[in-house]
């Protein structure tokens, strides 16, 4: 072929053959250009199929216009043969580039970001590539990208070309769902993109098999080897790229490439000048042993000389280690005194004290459970009220370093998010200056705040990400994400150094602990600061570069303190706990934190003829979801084992008085939501492994009079009855399930996105379609829901933002409306009249912890408040 003119282009080289064509660079004698030729490869028929798939390339790349993109210009027949005039890319593939060299960290990144680039486009454009790998992606003589053979691509429109293993990419990269032959989309690409760039990283593909059943096998089961084994100083970023980018399941990874390239834009920022080392052998090379003759001047000295200098030797070795001993710990002051504060509130959260060490701020409860903002002089002990909130829940404030200006987190019933409000230390109007945030912590010379996004994946599956901002919300920065985000009471997780320039925080890990963080934030590096393998939390970076954290490595949680360089760590406080930092002063000398933080919850019984109240238990541990037994004559309800860390809780059942309780279960997981069946034979609740992500809840099914092993019955949450054996729940598609519990088979029972949930012991159904956020109550029975929708039947009631109990009367419907205090209401049936509950239950939180009784007579429900005790300690160190 070489030498030959076909058309107007003369053949000049060969450049390469692949399963999809024969490439040749060309000279394109009209134009006076360099172009590449692509044909089909001689041994192949030239059917049918092969030219469609070959125009199908040409037609869908010639729509994109990108510089990282490889430009098609024209598609020509000429000798009975079909070709593709492309643009001429002079360079390698990045196959070639990662055998000749291991690509730099930084050099990674760009590539990755351009790649990430080209796919924005081609799936702007409803193309999908389905094969990125190296081999398809050159890197021309200006280090730039250009994505090359969108021959196998797909329109998201269908253009007919079947998906085998043989057309739809190549084994090493491919996503799950197109080993499985499962409908796909743009998510393929970045799946491959991920693996991509954990090769570029690593040198290593990060799934393996010796043969093709095992690579199958890996990318279906198996979890890649921690990139951080191949690299040294991974920025917790990459971690999160790589993580959200190789998610098997295409629900939780990044759902489009934009997000991905944002990320990969950030990590480019931040990581200029860094230095990062693999352990592959290119970096050993040249690294040789040292030779005697490198201590050759030791043969001219004297044995007396040699002692001397071995003297010497061995005293300033001696110096170094007694000065590391030294500094390896804090040097506390045995005589620092310790005051208590006391508080005239039963519930109060999350406290902070202002740098000259005067005033406390803090958030209290009232008698009916609505917090505020108080702040308080610590001579005159006198609080003082901030502001006229009344929020239900408040969990923490801080105080910025003139303490002019207070931060404080609100939980937003109406929108289901936390918000950051700005308030004067003097009182004022408030205003929101960031939705979707929570934990505001201030840098020392208050011109700029840290606080936390908990980042949507998936249904209650989040990733923390740390930002900054000025404090009036403005000019926000991303700085750095923690990938694990499985602690659901995230409380100050992080504090900036007293030069502004690094950050302490905490890291979450996959087999359940925490461990204390250091971010360079010129760098964009991290470094690990302890190494126990427990709890450690709320740091908070003394004036003299020790840093006081929480941690239980001796048992009880107490405060530790560490030095900012690493080193042994002191224990600060030697209490019962839970003890946890709250604020220092500018000059180091005076601390404060909190003793027994904890939440407790009390279960109560109200009368709903004559309000009047009764509560149930009485020591101090959390408790929810309290839950009538058919006949009214027991609750059951869950409550927390162990501590406060540990989120383990499990299901109780106790006589309605509260008497005769008794545990149903005994693991180590998180459930929630336990119902009986109308029979009164089975408890159906959802529950997850303390050490799982969220997404991870499962529903299970457990004898009531005979507690034994549990029965899993599926992945889901929101388990309900609706009669003696069949029951609902909800997939983390929002899509409602049917079950029984005579079968171990569940069927699907509605619509992607619609929950259907039975009230009424099945009598009604409520539906609520998440795409339209409303919600319609039916008179049809569960039983004649179908998959295609209610018919022949008219909704009785449209509602919004409903709180309401899954099992009441057979007349009457109680329900919450968000926001709305403490009102209770109830529509009576058949009428429909919605009429208020004339009785105020102390404690009553806008939340689904009520239940109602079959009769209609009784409401219990758990009132929670935080127990906590303010400690001072002057003159901490020598």
């Amino acid at each position: 072929m070489v030498g030959k003119i076909i058309s107007h282009y003369k053949i000049l080289e060969k450049l390469g053959e692949g399963g999809m064509g024969v490439v040749y660079k060309a000279e394109d004698t009209k134009l006076k250009r360099i172009v590449a030729l692509k044909f089909l490869p001689h041994h192949l028929s030239i059917s049918n199929e092969d030219n469609a798939r070959l125009l199908n390339e040409a037609q869908m790349t010639a729509k994109l216009n990108h510089p990282h993109i490889c430009t098609i210009y024209d598609i020509e027949e000429a000798d009975e043969e079909k070709f593709i005039v492309m643009e001429f890319v002079d360079g390698v593939t990045l196959r070639t580039k990662m055998k000749e060299t291991v690509l730099r960290f930084e050099e990674a990144i760009n590539y990755a970001t351009q790649i990430g680039e080209a796919l924005e486009e081609a799936h702007a454009q409803g193309i999908i590539h389905r094969d990125i790998k190296p081999d398809n992606i050159m890197i021309n003589s200006k280090n730039q990208i250009k994505v090359m053979d969108f021959g196998i691509a797909k329109l998201k429109e269908g253009l007919g070309v079947t998906r085998t293993m043989s057309t739809s990419g190549t084994l090493s990269y491919m996503a799950p769902e197109q080993l499985s032959n499962s409908a796909i989309d743009g998510r393929v690409d970045i799946f491959s993109l991920g693996i991509l760039l954990y090769e570029m990283l690593s040198s290593k593909l990060p799934f393996r098999g010796d043969h093709q059943a095992a690579m199958i096998y890996s990318i279906l089961n198996e979890e890649p080897e921690p990139i951080n084994k191949y690299l040294s100083e991974v920025p917790s970023e990459m971690l999160h790229v790589l993580n959200r980018a190789l998610e098997k399941d295409p629900e939780d990874r990044y759902q489009n490439v934009h997000d991905m390239v944002i990320d990969l834009r950030r990590l480019k920022k931040q990581t200029g000048g860094v230095t990062h080392h693999t352990t592959t052998h290119e970096h050993f090379e040249n690294i040789t042993e040292p030779t005697t003759k490198s201590f050759g001047f030791l043969r001219s000295k004297s044995k007396k000389q040699l002692a001397v200098i071995l003297l010497f030797v061995l005293l300033i070795v001696c110096a170094v280690v007694a000065v590391l001993f030294i500094s390896r710990g804090p040097q506390l002051n045995p005589d620092m005194k310790s005051q208590v504060i006391t508080l005239p509130f039963q519930s109060v959260r999350y406290a902070t004290m202002s740098k000259d060490g005067n005033w406390v701020v803090f958030p209290a409860a009232d008698d009916k459970g609505k917090f505020d903002i108080y702040m308080m002089n610590l001579s005159q002990g006198q609080p003082r009220k901030v502001t006229n909130d009344f929020s239900v829940s408040i969990p923490n404030a801080t105080i910025s370093p003139d303490a002019n200006t207070i931060l404080f987190t609100r939980y937003n019933y109406n929108t289901n998010l936390n918000e950051i409000i700005s308030v004067s230390s003097s009182g004022g109007s408030e205003r929101v200056i960031l939705e979707n945030a929570t934990v505001a912590d201030w840098r020392t010379d208050g011109q700029r705040i840290l606080f936390l996004i908990r980042k949507l994946i998936t249904y209650n599956r989040r990733v923390l990400e740390c930002w900054s901002s000025k404090p009036d919300g403005l000019d926000r920065r991303f700085e750095f994400a923690d990938t694990f985000a499985n602690r659901i009471g995230y409380r100050n997780a992080f504090n900036y150094s007293s030069d502004g320039r690094s950050i302490v925080w905490t890291k979450n890990f996959k087999e359940g602990y925490c461990e204390l963080m250091i971010r360079d934030l010129e760098k964009g590096t991290d470094r690990q600061l302890t190494f126990d393998k427990k709890f450690a939390d709320d740091p908070i970076w003394a004036p003299n570069d020790q840093i006081i954290y929480s941690s239980n490595r001796n048992g009880n949680i107490n405060l530790w303190i560490i030095s900012a360089s690493g080193g042994e760590a002191a224990q600060l406080t030697r209490g019962s706990g839970h003890d946890m930092r709250m604020g220092i002063t500018s000059d180091g000398k005076r601390l404060l934190y909190s003793e027994i933080h904890e939440n407790i919850g009390q279960i109560k019984l109200g009368n709903l003829n004559n309000g009047s109240i009764q509560q149930l238990t009485f020591d101090d541990r959390a408790r929810a979801n309290p839950s009538f037994s058919p006949d009214g004559k027991e609750i059951v309800f869950i409550a927390q084992e162990l501590d406060d860390i540990s989120y383990i809780r499990n299901i109780y059942v106790m006589n309605k008085d509260g008497s005769n309780v008794r545990k149903l279960t005994d693991d180590v997981s998180f459930k929630n939501y336990p119902t009986w069946s109308a029979d009164k034979k089975w408890i159906i609740y959802a529950a997850r492994p303390t050490n799982e992500p969220l997404d991870s809840m499962r529903v299970y099914l457990i004898q009531a009079d005979k507690p034994g092993p549990p029965r899993m019955v599926g992945y889901g949450f929101g388990p309900l009855w609706f009669n003696e054996k069949e029951f609902t729940f909800v997939k983390l598609s929002l899509t409602t399930y049917k079950g029984s519990v005579d079968s171990k088979e569940v069927q699907r029972f509605s619509e992607d996105s619609i929950v259907v949930r039975p009230i009424l012991n099945g009598k009604y159904v409520s539906i609520g379609d998440n795409r339209t956020a409303q919600k319609r109550l039916y008179t049809n029975s569960m039983t004649s829901y179908k998959l295609s929708g209610i018919k022949n039947a008219k909704p009785l009631y449209l509602f919004r933002d409903l709180i309401y109990s899954f099992i009441a009367s057979t007349t009457e419907f109680y329900y919450r409306r968000k926001g709305s205090e403490n009102e209770l209401r109830k529509i009576t049936f058949p009428d429909l009249s919605d009429l208020q509950v004339n009785f105020d239950f102390n404690g009553l939180a806008p939340t689904y912890d009520f239940n109602l009784s079959n009769d209609g007579k009784e409401i219990v429900y758990v009132q929670s408040y935080w127990k906590v005790k303010y400690i001072i300690l002057d003159n901490i160190f020598k």
